[in-house]
């Protein structure tokens, strides 16, 4: 593990702090994520602060020579950031719009993992990869601390502590603290898209050498396959959310809301260190 990249998640808890503070002293320019009957459990409106993650990540991704993970990572993180815009006014961004800026996004990670002309079957497969793994991510941000701590676990495994996925990874665990387990700030559409695109950009090179790396995003899988499955067979439109997530599943079961995210990363852990084992 090197310390430098570790660096990412001081920076990114003092963005949070920055942000934070300037949104609820100066100028509110994180958009708020207001309490809502159904899905929305919260009782206030908290900040939806996963953009400040982009200035670290980004600059840190081109730093590192990964051109087309930096641009991937903005575009999804900006279009998020847009949703959040809209959500604060209950106006979400069109589907539509958003499958086409993801789409561009999961293009973007599949030519940073393979070559579409000498390639083309590898490519494909490294954007379908990328695109369900960018949505299956912010499927996850619906339980505090779920979705950054899973991101954290699948890209410090698959990184090995070092290059761009551990710059994410820990960046992800220096936002941690401030979304659970009492939230001050919300990931958003903003931060769960930027921490999905490198938790894709990093399975899709892993996995590319040896499939058993898909191990370590196993969980973020099995919870988009079952939602999307279930909401075909309900006749419910796959982009519309809802609360059978894994993470609903769990708490219905009885587990605290607090123990969720924990839970989870563990079992993100066992999963990827069994998948290696095979």
């Amino acid at each position: 593990m090197s310390w430098i990249e570790a660096l990412a998640a001081v920076a990114a808890c003092a963005a949070c702090a920055l942000g934070d503070h300037c949104n609820r002293r100066w100028i509110g320019w994180l958009p708020d994520d207001p309490p809502r009957p159904g899905r929305k459990q919260h009782l206030r409106p908290v900040p939806l602060g996963g953009v400040v993650l982009l200035p670290v990540a980004v600059p840190w991704f081109l730093c590192l020579h990964e051109p087309w993970l930096a641009g991937a990572a903005a575009l999804a993180g900006g279009l998020g950031y847009l949703d959040d815009r809209g959500k604060e006014r209950a106006r979400d961004l069109d589907w539509r719009w958003k499958a086409l800026g993801l789409g561009a996004a999961a293009f973007a990670v599949a030519m940073a993992v393979a070559d579409p002309l000498a390639a083309p079957g590898g490519f494909l497969a490294a954007a379908v990869l990328a695109f369900v793994l960018i949505n299956a991510t912010n499927f996850l941000d619906n339980v505090d601390g779920v979705a950054a701590a899973l991101a954290a676990v699948s890209l410090l495994w698959l990184g090995q502590g070092s290059g761009p996925a551990a710059v994410a990874g820990f960046a992800a665990l220096g936002f941690l603290p401030w979304n659970w387990p009492r939230p001050r700030l919300f990931l958003g559409d903003a931060g769960a898209y930027l921490l999905g695109t490198a938790v894709a950009w990093a399975a899709a090179r892993a996995a590319a050498a040896d499939p058993r790396a898909l191990g370590a995003v196993a969980v973020q899988l099995a919870d988009f396959v079952q939602v999307i499955a279930a909401r075909l067979v309900l006749g419910v439109p796959p982009w519309v959310g809802d609360r059978r997530h894994l993470t609903h599943v769990a708490t219905n079961l009885g587990l605290r809301r607090a123990a969720v995210a924990p839970a989870f990363a563990g079992l993100a852990l066992l999963a990827a260190a069994a998948a290696r084992g095979l």
